[in-house]
This record gives structure tokens, C-alpha cells and sequence, in this order.
């Protein structure tokens, strides 16, 4: 009996056991509970839930805007048009080949965005005229403007007397090199002188030239050609008008007498030869009524003695603006992208004296 009643005793604890496994049992007073608290611990994985689809779609980057370029002062605005004109490039024939390329090539190269229209040389091609190889250096340079509308002269460097006279000029600038040109009219004793005509903008244009050391015979010509076009606009083109000082030469009293002060449609008088940079006016009262109704711009260009290159390659460009009535003189070197070599106050050279009022000005358009 003794042992039925161990075994019964064994068994219910044996289901005791099994009870409390299955179902717990009470902690004791030093045991530890672990909750997981409603904020997550280091121990916590949190699943975020997925983003929902937009409905719409994303508003695209704004694009950084581009600055629109600022043209460069000698770029034409809508409605102008260019004249250019240079003068004296001797030393860069004889001296800085380069220079002289770089100043027809910058006419070439710009020449839309200038809407240049005419280009003007005062002679003095060369330094010796006797030299040919300065005269392939001016030949190659210019046959970069050959397609743009243009006129030249000589200068006293280019017809020496005493070292062969014309014949140089004449073969790589005779009246050969623009017969074919549709607005090149008529010349003088193989291109010594010639004139041009062309329309630029609203404006019928004669363009009138005389080598250096005019004969009698030589200023009636051009007196007569003027005359010969009371309508168009007349633009005389020297070498020798001014001198250093700014006061008429021998031979400009001789121009100004016989054709600038008599040919009621002339407007403009350029010149070379002397150093300098000037713009004088002069005015005329051509029908006798006491009052001045003709301005004729008389300016001489030459920067051959300025600055340490023979020049440093700066040109003017006389950009035309009809609906205005105005010119703008706007003077610049592309060899040094540089404008009105005056401007900085320095005296560059003891022959020149000038500021950049001479270089950079507007006046009013003489023939309106």
C-alpha cells in the first residue's frame, strides 16, 4: 500500500510540473520583466509604411537662365550700318606684317555683326615703295576685304619719285585690281584717283579719292565728279589735308578751296599722313541767305607714330544710325582688343597729345 501511495504522490507532481510549464507561474520578487516600450530602443526594428503614389506629377527643376551676351561695342545695333576707315599701316608693312593682317581679317571676320557696309583706306600702304616685299605684305592683308566694298589711294610712302613712283602701286593697286567691282565707277590715271557709288541704308553714297600730291587736273577731276551727283552724298578721301597741329595743309587749302567750300553735297573730308587724331567742323552758308545750312566733318586718322608697333592696328568704324540722325566714331584696335588708345591719360608719345575725345564721340548726321 505504502508504495501505490508513493507512485500517486509522484505522479501528481509530476503533473504539477507539467501544469506550471504549460500554463506559468508567478515571478519571484528579484526577477527581471522586459516590456517593450511604445518608443523604439536600439533593440527596435521599425518598418516604415511605403510612401503613397503622388497623383500628380513633379514640378520639373527650374533651369539656371543663361545671360545673354552683351554685344561688343563695335557690333551694329538693328537699323546701323558701318563705315569703316583706316589709314597709314606703312610701319606694319615694313615691320609687323601681323598687325596689318589682323586689322582686314577683323573687318572680314565681323563683318555681319558690324553690318559693315564700306571700308575707306587713306594710303600709305607701305613704308618704302620700293621694296616689293611690303608690298606683298599690303597685298595679302587687303585680299581679305577684297569681297567688301572699298577704296584706296596712295600716300607719299606709296609713290616716292625718287624710288620708282607709281609703279609699284600701280601693279598691286592699279585700276586692274577694281574694274570688275559694280560700284567702282570710274578711275584716274590707273586708280591715283577713282570714285565709288553705293546705297547703305536710306542713303546714296559718293565716295571720291585723290592720291597724295594732287595735280591741277587732279582736283578739277574730283570737283567735277562731285558735281557731277548732286544728290548723293559726297565723301572726299585724302592723304595729305591736315597738318600735325590740325590746321590745313598746303594742299588741303587747295582741296578746301577749290572743291570742300564749293561742292554743295560734300559732308566728310578724310585724311591721313601727319600724325594725329582730329574732327573739325567747318560750315557754309551755300545759298547766301546769312545763315550756315552745310556741316562738312573734316578728320584725319593716323596712329602710325603711337605706341611702340607702328600703331598697335586701332581703326575707326563710323557706325550710321538714320532713324537717330547720329554717327558714332568708335575706335578700336583688334590686334589688342583695346578701344581709344588715348583714354588712359598717358601722353604714349611726344608727337601725340590727344584723349580719347577725339577717339570716341557722336555727331549729328550732316546731310539730314
Amino acid at each position: 500500500m505504502k508504495s501505490i501511495a508513493m507512485g500517486n504522490k509522484l505522479r501528481m507532481l509530476v503533473t504539477l510540473a507539467i501544469f506550471m510549464l504549460l500554463f506559468g507561474c508567478a515571478p519571484r520578487h528579484d526577477q527581471q520583466i522586459n516590456v517593450v516600450s511604445a518608443q523604439p530602443t536600439d533593440q527596435t526594428i521599425v518598418i516604415s509604411e511605403p510612401a503613397a503614389t503622388p497623383t500628380d506629377s513633379p514640378t520639373p527643376p527650374t533651369a539656371t537662365p543663361i545671360p545673354t551676351p552683351t554685344p561688343a561695342p563695335y557690333e551694329a545695333s538693328k537699323g546701323v550700318y558701318t563705315i569703316a576707315w583706316f589709314s597709314d599701316t606703312q610701319h606694319y608693312s615694313a615691320l609687323f606684317p601681323n598687325t596689318f593682317y589682323v586689322m582686314t581679317e577683323f573687318f572680314r571676320d565681323n563683318a555681319e555683326p558690324m553690318n559693315l557696309g564700306y571700308i575707306v583706306f587713306t594710303g600709305d600702304f607701305v613704308h618704302n615703295n620700293d621694296d616689293e616685299q611690303q608690298w606683298i605684305v599690303a597685298d595679302e592683308a587687303m585680299r581679305s576685304i577684297e569681297n567688301i566694298p572699298n577704296g584706296v589711294l596712295a600716300g607719299n610712302h606709296d609713290m616716292e619719285p625718287s624710288t620708282g613712283g607709281y609703279e609699284l602701286y600701280y601693279k598691286y593697286f592699279g585700276e586692274h585690281r577694281y574694274d570688275d567691282k559694280p560700284y567702282y565707277i570710274k578711275s584716274f590715271e590707273d586708280n591715283r584717283g577713282h570714285y565709288d557709288l553705293l546705297t547703305l541704308g536710306n542713303t546714296d553714297y559718293l565716295f571720291v579719292y585723290m592720291s597724295h600730291s594732287p595735280s591741277t587736273a587732279a582736283i578739277k577731276w574730283v570737283k567735277e565728279v562731285v558735281d557731277e551727283y548732286p544728290q548723293r552724298v559726297a565723301i572726299l578721301c585724302l592723304h595729305d589735308y591736315f597738318t600735325s597741329e590740325g590746321e590745313l595743309s598746303e594742299d588741303g587749302q587747295r582741296w578746301y578751296d577749290r572743291v570742300v567750300s564749293t561742292c554743295h553735297n560734300l559732308y566728310m573730308v578724310l585724311c591721313g599722313h601727319k600724325y594725329g587724331i582730329y574732327c573739325t567742323p567747318a560750315y557754309f552758308d551755300d545759298n547766301g541767305d546769312g545763315t550756315s545750312e552745310r556741316t562738312v566733318y573734316q578728320m584725319m586718322l593716323n596712329y602710325q607714330a603711337a605706341g611702340d608697333y607702328g600703331g598697335n592696328g586701332y581703326l575707326r568704324l563710323m557706325q550710321v544710325d538714320e532713324a537717330a540722325g547720329t554717327i558714332k566714331m568708335v575706335t578700336y584696335s583688334p590686334l589688342t582688343d583695346d578701344y581709344n588708345m588715348f583714354d588712359d591719360g598717358l601722353e604714349l608719345d611726344a608727337r601725340y597729345w590727344m584723349d580719347s575725345s577725339a577717339e570716341d564721340f557722336t555727331i549729328d548726321i550732316p546731310w539730314r
